[in-house]
């Protein structure tokens, strides 16, 4: 009898195996039957509880945890508040006033010490309504308006890393000290966040704030500037390079305006433009970091666009010389408005307001174009044929 339902068992294991995901496995271990050839047992397993085919599971529920953790968009009346209408819309020729042209980069950091007091009164002056401007931390946690994490290009010292500094020992020090219009800006000093806030909100400016540095001393304190200052929910748009930052302000507040930055090479270079493409390595002397960071950038380049709406931003800051039409109206269609940075010459201020109709970070605030009728219809038709081909 027991030989007769070993043969049975085993009939029913190959036709398992034939028309199931159940496999055959020899265990060495498994206990010993005098009646079964060579002192072994035969062990059915399954495969898997799964029907998918391995990796396609993983892929779905990659899915689902993005979806799942995709953050909420802001109130739509801030983000209109901010930016204004879209140009081209109905609200923005109908307000033409309302519509945002030109960004002052950092300040208009060309015309004026960067991210400065100085600056941002220059801006007032010059009736440019929208600044930009990038913070970072020093040690004792003050948000202090820098873009490098030195001083050297500003001032000349070998002050290489303001983290490593409190606020009271630089707060001092001239960052105009070389800049092209330091006669005209004599003894200018850094400028705290909350500062430059109250200045702009009185003279009814808005503003992008620039996150530099991920630690969690700027994430916490930009998360603190809003909640004690309600009135920069619809004046002010917080971006980053790197999403993950704008992820956690977000994620805590949804309520914060939100932008994302790009340029190609981010990582693995300092500087990029059209005619010379990336230059100026960051590790240029350690190969290996160079080309670990060479990598991240084909990641970051390929993923950049799901990280944004990830983060459910509300604009895209892209460098001028990747943006196209197409570009534009890629956004464009998922309520998502584009500025370029930094746009500089007069001619290609003319493309931005005619052809792209999109606002752009500037750094001068000196040639800005008027755009006539006559130049607004020649870039519609330019935009026509942009989209036929």
């Amino acid at each position: 009898m027991a030989t007769c339902a070993i043969q049975t068992g085993w009939r029913a294991s190959v036709e398992m195996l034939r028309y199931s995901s159940i496999c055959r496995k020899i265990s060495p271990n498994a206990p010993v039957f005098l009646s079964v050839p060579n002192s072994t047992i035969t062990h059915i397993q399954r495969r898997s509880l799964s029907i998918l085919p391995f990796g396609l599971d993983i892929g779905l529920l990659g899915v689902a945890v993005y979806f799942f953790t995709k953050l909420p968009k802001p109130d739509p009346s801030n983000v209109t508040s901010i930016f204004g209408p879209p140009s081209g819309s109905k609200e923005g020729e109908a307000n033409p006033k309302k519509v945002v042209k030109c960004i002052a980069h950092r300040g208009a950091g060309l015309d004026a010490p960067e991210n400065t007091l100085q600056a941002f009164k220059y801006c007032v002056a010059m009736e440019c309504n929208f600044i930009e401007m990038d913070v970072r931390t020093s040690k004792d946690g003050q948000l202090v308006l820098l873009h490098d994490q030195g001083l050297e290009r500003l001032t000349g010292t070998d002050i290489t890393d303001v983290r490593f500094m409190d606020w009271d020992s630089i707060k001092n020090i001239d960052v105009g000290a070389t800049h092209p219009n330091r006669q005209q800006f004599k003894d200018v000093t850094l400028c705290l966040l909350e500062d430059a806030i109250d200045y702009l909100l009185a003279n009814k400016v808005k503003m992008i704030i620039d996150v530099k540095g991920e630690d969690a001393q700027v994430v916490n304190g930009i998360l603190r500037v809003f909640s004690g200052n309600p009135v920069l929910y619809e004046n002010a748009v917080v971006t980053s390079f790197n999403p993950y930052v704008l992820y956690q302000i977000r994620k805590r507040d949804p309520n914060i305006v939100g932008a994302m930055s790009y340029r190609p090479h981010c990582f693995a270079y300092l500087n990029y433009d059209a005619e010379n493409g990336p230059t100026n390595p960051r590790f240029g002397d350690r190969l290996a970091l160079q080309a670990l960071s060479r990598a991240a950038d084909c990641v970051h380049g390929a993923l950049w666009r799901s990280a944004a709406r990830w983060c459910s931003v509300s604009a895209v800051l892209l460098h001028k010389d990747i943006v196209s039409p197409r570009e534009v109206e890629y956004w464009r269609s998922r309520n998502v408005r584009v500025a370029g940075w930094c746009v500089n010459r007069p001619v290609e201020k003319l493309y931005w307001r005619a052809v792209l109709r999109a606002p752009y970070l500037a750094n001068t605030l000196i040639g800005e174009p008027e755009v006539d009728k006559k130049e607004f219809e020649e870039g519609k038709e330019q935009r026509k044929l942009v989209e036929m081909d």
